[in-house]
């Protein structure tokens, strides 16, 4: 039996120790935000604290080895839950923690110190088949603490988020998360025991390299941490929208180049039939014309320059946070689907108060927002049979802009409401089901907030909430 228990606890915690750090590595060349940069850091001293516990384990070494080896482990293991619940706050985007986040990192600094010497690891024994086995002093009560009290409240803020997020695919990379690392940090926490006199066999080590299958599985199955998964739906949403997209360009650009036409056309009739005989009139009507020409031919550039510019937009993680024009992005985004809303009848209306201040965040993600709602509203309204109307309201509601899109569509029953925001979710028949789940996950990415409200019969109204600047930007 000693060859798995306890010769073989060493190998097993190594396995444990270098698959961390490898795992932590491919999450980090997957996405360089901070959300893998902070993954990879939390690997990254597991990787540390197995190292040193495979030596500390080793009954083969002499008592001096292991027992510095032991000490090493130990230190590392101080910063794995600082590391661990920065991850978490990042990953989940918790926004009012940063307190409990610097009085975390605090308390690991405070207890350093002590860590090199007796008032952290008294001394060692012999525990559990382990010849050599730390013995707890006054500062390590204070790491157990820390240990516990940290990996507890990190899964229950990753278990909070897991039950609230709407979308599939973000509950799955929570709840794969939340489940890999508690079986991680159980099994990893069970070595304390001995440490407090407590005669726990440490097979727990055997068990605990299933944590990297089980982390493998959803970064293979589920393409955890995969930021093509977000870039890859968002293209296909802008494909679905090329058909509109081209529409509207081709109304938009046809109306400037039928006054060009005519106005080229006008005066050289004119000239052709020699209606004006005066040549400084001739010089006054050809100035005219060629201004006309000249300004229809910079709207049409214009309208071409706002399409190209929204076809072009990427939509990665880095927010370019500006105080952003609530009625800039909307024209910008009425230019784009305003053959629509001619096409389908619809009348628009705006509420918007001179007083309105800015709102925070970046305009190219607010121009695919507003896009997608429009769009929704234009398709709902189609189906609905008649004459279409979209209203937009906003007003700021202390620190935040609240902005109100209600259409007069023919509402969404309760069934399909509770799953609007989902990722494929659709009742049209041509329909993507992206639209309103990129909508939703951009709101976030941004600091705000999406709801909808539904009456049958009556229309459907989005309320989207954003940090409002300190200028107003009407």
């Amino acid at each position: 039996m000693n060859y798995l228990y306890p010769d073989g606890i060493p190998i097993a915690i190594s396995l444990v120790a270098y698959n961390a750090f490898l795992t932590g590595f491919f999450v980090l060349m997957k996405r360089k935000d901070k959300k893998g940069i902070f993954y990879f850091a939390f690997s990254f001293f597991v990787f540390l604290w197995g190292v040193g516990l495979s030596f500390m384990m080793n009954n083969s070494f002499s008592n001096e080895t292991a027992q510095a080896w032991g000490r090493f482990s130990q230190i590392a293991a101080l910063f794995i839950p600082a590391v661990f619940i920065h991850f978490v706050i990042v990953y989940t985007e918790q926004k009012k923690v940063t307190g409990l986040l610097i009085a975390i990192y605090v308390v690991t600094l405070a207890i350093l110190p002590f860590s090199f010497g007796n008032l952290f690891i008294a001394g060692f024994r012999p525990m559990v088949g382990i010849s050599n086995y730390p013995v707890p002093g006054p500062a390590y009560h204070g790491f157990a603490l820390l240990f516990f009290g940290v990996v507890i409240y990190s899964h229950f803020i990753l278990y909070r988020q897991w039950q609230s997020v709407p979308t599939i695919d973000k509950k799955w990379d929570y709840k794969l998360i939340f489940w890999c690392n508690l079986y991680a940090h159980t099994m990893g926490g069970l070595s304390f025991l001995p440490v407090y006199g407590i005669p726990f066999p440490q097979y727990n080590f055997l068990l605990m390299p299933l944590w990297q299958i089980f982390l493998a599985y959803g970064l293979i199955r589920y393409r955890l941490f995969d930021l093509a998964k977000v870039a890859e739906m968002v293209h296909r949403e802008r494909l679905a929208a090329i058909g509109t997209l081209s529409t509207s360009m081709n109304h938009e650009i046809r109306n400037p180049l039928f006054i060009i036409q005519g106005a080229a056309q006008s005066l050289l009739v004119n000239l052709q039939e020699k209606r004006i005989a005066d040549p400084a009139q001739v010089q006054e009507q050809t100035a005219k014309t060629l201004a006309k020409i000249s300004d229809q031919a910079t709207r049409a550039m214009d309208i071409m320059k706002r399409f190209s510019t929204f076809a072009k937009q990427t939509t990665d993680q880095n927010i370019r946070e500006q105080n952003v024009s609530l009625s800039a992005i909307l024209e910008n985004v009425v230019t784009l689907i305003s053959a629509e809303l001619s096409l389908d009848q619809i009348v628009l209306s705006q509420k918007i108060p001179a007083s309105l201040p800015g709102i925070l965040g970046d305009p190219r993600y607010f121009e695919e927002i507003f896009f997608n709602l429009f769009m929704n509203a234009c398709q709902a309204i189609k189906a609905g049979g008649r004459p279409g109307k979209i209203d937009i309201e906003a007003w700021q509601d202390e620190h935040r802009v609240r902005i109100a899109m209600r259409d007069n569509g023919p509402g969404i029953p309760e069934q399909d409401l509770k799953r609007i925001f989902e990722p494929f979710h659709t009742t049209k028949q041509d329909g993507t089901g992206l639209g309103l789940y990129i909508a939703k996950l951009l709101a976030e990415r941004n600091g705000g907030k999406i709801s909808v409200t539904s009456k049958i019969g009556e229309g459907t109204t989005f309320t989207l909430t954003f940090p409002a600047a300190s200028q107003n930007l009407v």
